[in-house]
């Protein structure tokens, strides 16, 4: 009878289980009268006084062959001997964790005689079943048994003829502690590498955040590693998952240092090369169907005349910058006009305002008097025609080339 299933060591591949072995076997010398014995129907007796097989399991693991609690033997006037013993054996059984925590083992328990062939023990099935009594198992809170079937092995090609009985115990996992405990948490985890792209590029916390599902991917396999046995044999499904969502997430890493670093790259500090401008701003919108807006923040094309040299930085507003540019030539091109402050980082220098410069200086004593009464004066000219100064003080005169690489590179950004 296999009563309870104590345990199952997938790291050393060791099944425990507790078993009441059932060995009948007759004696014509234990024979007696009923009659002649007062009515005698069955003897007690200590198992060292009488013959017993020596019956064995084949595939102990733990070195100890002989059964522990030596009960009585049981007597019976015909003299069928019933030996009933109970054991806790640790038998050897391979391990397939190819399909962890979702997999099915069977494990083998093999008895037979030590020293005594088939020709001197013949060995049966108890009553002719091939099926273990189950009536007194205990359940296990790991493991469910299937079934438990029996086999009557003989070798007969040998000499002498070798026989043993087998016994295959089949059963299943059971996955609720591995689906809360390790499925769930290691699913959940691989969705929020996701989530690193989603945030911005800003956010300092984009490679924090791919770090730190990393350090939680390796602590399942670690897990992982502790609890299946340490074979190169098979590779467990659930290792593959997490070796490969370790890898997709190490990627991830990489992409969000190189999506960080080409962020922060600016005009001051480097240049775009030829082939992502040709990609990106000329074949990929044609691909996407993607086009240029017709406005753009703080941008105004004008149609002006040709100049020779930059307008000076004094010119505050585009009002006046318009006014500087209205040079008569014959030669006409297309030219913009932007602010500073949309080519350059918001922390950058040229941003940064002054109120102690050089014109500030300039502009003490009476021709500061004077600067200040024409700007007022100007200033009323702009209210009277609707018009807003700029935010920004500084503008810039750009070609029509790189008007278009910077309005691509603004539509990009936005």
């Amino acid at each position: 009878a296999f009563v309870q299933l104590i345990n199952v060591n997938e790291k050393n591949q060791i099944m425990k289980s507790n078993v009441w072995l059932r060995l009948v076997w007759s004696d014509y010398q234990l024979q007696w009268d009923e009659a002649d014995y007062g009515g005698i129907g069955v003897l007690r007796l200590p198992p060292d006084k009488v013959w017993k097989p020596d019956i064995v399991l084949f595939n102990n693991a733990d070195g100890n062959y002989e059964v522990r609690y030596k009960s009585n033997v049981l007597i019976y006037p015909n003299g069928e001997v019933l030996w009933v013993p109970p054991a806790i054996y640790q038998s050897s059984c391979t391990i397939d964790v190819t399909y962890f925590p979702f997999d099915q083992q069977t494990c083998i328990m093999k008895f037979g005689s030590w020293t005594f062939n088939g020709d001197q023990v013949s060995l049966a099935l108890y009553n002719n079943k091939n099926f273990v009594d189950l009536s007194d198992y205990w359940k296990s809170g790991t493991w469910d048994i299937i079934e438990v079937p029996a086999y009557l092995n003989i070798y007969e090609g040998n000499h002498p003829t070798e026989t043993d009985i087998t016994f295959y115990i089949i059963i299943r996992r059971k996955t609720l502690f591995y689906t809360v405990n390790l499925i769930l948490p290691t699913v959940l985890i691989s969705f929020l590498c996701v989530l690193v792209f989603y945030l911005p590029a800003e956010a300092g916390e984009k490679v924090t955040l791919g770090i730190s599902i990393l350090l939680s991917l390796v602590v399942f396999l670690l897990l992982v590693s502790k609890i299946l046995p340490p074979t190169s044999l098979v590779l467990p499904l659930i290792a593959k998952y997490l070796l490969f969502t370790f890898i997709m997430n190490t990627v991830s890493i990489l992409v969000t240092v190189i999506i960080i670093n080409w962020n922060f790259r600016g005009p001051r500090t480097h240049r775009m090369p030829p082939w992502i401008r040709a990609v990106f701003l000329y074949y990929l919108p044609i691909v996407l169907l993607m086009r240029r807006p017709k406005k753009t923040r703080l941008r105004w094309m004008m149609e002006m005349p040709g100049m020779s040299a930059p307008p000076h930085p004094s010119y505050g507003s585009p009002a006046e910058l318009l006014k500087h540019l209205a040079v008569s030539s014959t030669n006409r091109s297309k030219m913009e006009v932007m602010e500073l402050s949309d080519l350059h980082h918001p922390n950058c220098k040229i941003n940064r305002k002054s109120s102690t410069g050089a014109r500030g200086r300039w502009r003490r004593g009476r021709w500061g008097r004077r600067w200040r009464r024409r700007g007022r004066r100007r200033r009323r000219r702009w209210r009277r025609s609707g018009r807003r100064e700029s935010e920004s003080s500084d503008s810039l005169l750009l070609s029509p080339e790189a008007s278009k690489a910077t309005e691509a590179v603004e539509f990009i950004a936005e």
